[in-house]
């Protein structure tokens, strides 16, 4: 489904070492997934994924575009009901 309204999404990113990092407790205590925040224009929300975009041009392209896989969120905010064209027609 295609949306247009300011979110903020937080989500749980992948941490990796390549270090060594010890026995596998202090493994278990000390390495956890990172919490994230992004906010941004929901441009697409789907089954699977979101796409969220932090720009949008006169010419309606997007850029700063990130896709956030469903599995991964813990929590969607609408932080306004603006979509890019009706803020653009104010500038």
């Amino acid at each position: 489904m295609i949306v247009r309204k300011i979110v903020l999404i937080s989500w749980l990113d992948i941490v990796a070492r390549a270090d060594w990092v010890g026995d596998i407790k202090t493994v278990i205590e000390e390495l956890k997934p990172e919490s994230c925040l992004t906010v941004g224009w929901l441009i697409h929300d789907g089954k699977e994924f979101l796409i969220v975009a932090d720009s949008v041009t006169k010419d309606k392209d997007f850029g700063g575009v990130t896709v956030i896989p469903r599995a991964v969120i813990t929590k969607i905010e609408t932080l306004a009901e603006i979509t890019p064209a009706s803020r653009l027609k104010k500038i």
